[in-house]
């Protein structure tokens, strides 16, 4: 395996770092929002506002932001990304004001959006095709440590410092990716894809709708919507039942949820390769049967030994599945497309956590308990396997769609 990484354009691993540096400065901001909003003395419902607010500008924006990518390049998207990132965050510790706060919110969502998805459209634009499931495991390996890592930063420096520490840190970290971002050499694209400029914008839509709703593009919106329901579903209920049947603190979730981290840094890179190998539909099958199997055992809350055990082994079943499902858009897109499928793709998922962890989960614990909850992610896993293996023969690569400059 080590020799394939050295075969990877050292882009990839520019973009593996900002994406991990990136998501250290998010999850630093996470635990200390509600603490940041209490001490402005904001009441629960602006709180939920400025929560909610990021996952707003990440629903309305990747798909518009996608398009935006294949028409004036990823590089543009993902500078402007992390610029817009930086400021927002720095914006947080200067702002008293709730409008302003939830305003800031709306626009790290957004900027979240450019990022993701101009960043993962340059990788598979970057990337071969026997290369691609290496490329995404090492970038998902990358976000898996800065999830785990901003937390820990993020309480360290506001206890030692200050609660607006974390802030300035995070956003002076987002400068620095977005100074890196424009190092890195943006993708040429062949001739034949630049026509798409010439043509009048009704013909420009057209295609644009055309390529979001193929039968393969269509196919891998609804796994993602179903799998990123479960995985709602699996955060929002997992901390509530293994509290209340097995009595857990916050120390021994956290534990759980870091051992799932730490399992997921370490498989990615091995699992993203794995698919290159025997194909994306069979590791992401594999990656949703391991989450399914996860949910099932804390359903059945063996024991605090067991159910970390579980934890950590289910923590290989998320990149197990992102590596194998963004390698697989790469394979049937093609670069004139790419970044809008990505995008349309992404905020069609969204909609999947939204209903997961605000609709569903809270209506099901209230009328049938928290285990009833739990039952019905296991359900959702194994639908969404079975709907990934009923579209099989759909998501096959497009030939000559593979322009990778590696």
């Amino acid at each position: 395996m080590f020799k394939l990484l050295r075969k990877l354009h050292w882009s990839i691993y520019a973009l593996s770092f900002s994406s991990a540096v990136l998501m250290t400065g998010f999850m630093m901001l996470i635990p200390l929002l509600p603490l940041y909003a209490d001490q402005l003395e904001f009441n629960e419902y602006e709180v939920g506002l400025i929560v909610a607010a990021f996952f707003i500008g990440r629903v309305l924006f990747q798909f518009p932001l996608g398009v935006l990518s294949d028409h004036i390049g990823r590089r543009w998207i993902m500078s402007a990304s992390l610029l817009m990132f930086a400021i927002t965050t720095i914006a947080y510790a200067l702002t008293i004001n709730t409008a302003l706060m939830v305003t800031l919110r709306i626009l790290q969502g957004v900027a979240s959006s450019g990022f993701l998805v101009g960043s993962q459209s340059y990788l598979n634009d970057r990337t071969p095709v026997e290369l691609r499931g290496l490329a995404n495991g090492v970038m998902s390996s990358a976000i898996n440590i800065g999830v785990i890592a901003g937390p820990i930063l993020g309480g360290a420096l506001s206890q030692l410092y200050s609660l607006q520490t974390p802030f300035w840190v995070g956003g002076l970290l987002g400068a620095g990716c977005f100074l890196l971002s424009l190092r890195i050499p943006e993708v040429k694209v062949k001739k034949s894809h630049q026509k798409d400029s010439k043509l009048e914008w009704k013909t420009r839509a057209g295609q644009i709708l055309s390529s979001v709703m193929r039968l393969p593009t269509f196919s891998l919106s609804l796994v993602q919507f179903f799998q990123m329901m479960g995985l709602a579903i699996f955060l929002t209920a997992a901390p509530i039942l293994t509290a209340e049947f097995l009595d857990w603190g916050a120390s021994q979730i956290a534990m759980a949820f870091a051992a799932s981290g730490i399992s997921a840094a370490l498989l990615s890179p091995p699992l993203g390769q794995l698919s290159d190998r025997i194909g994306r539909i069979w590791v992401m099958s594999l990656g949703l049967l391991v989450m399914a199997l996860e949910s099932l055992v804390v359903l059945i809350h063996p024991g605090t030994t067991l159910t970390v055990i579980a934890f950590a082994v289910g923590g290989a079943g998320a990149p197990a599945y992102f590596n194998a499902f963004y390698s697989l858009i790469g394979d049937v897109t093609r670069p004139r497309e790419r970044g809008g499928v990505t995008g349309f793709i992404g905020s069609f998922g969204e909609w999947g956590s939204i209903i997961g962890s605000s609709l569903l989960t809270p209506i099901i614990w209230h009328n049938s308990g928290i285990n009833a909850a739990m039952s019905l992610d296991v359900g959702v896993f194994i639908l969404t396997l079975l709907v990934a293996l009923a579209f099989r023969s759909q998501l096959k690569r497009v030939r000559g769609s593979d322009d990778a400059a590696c």
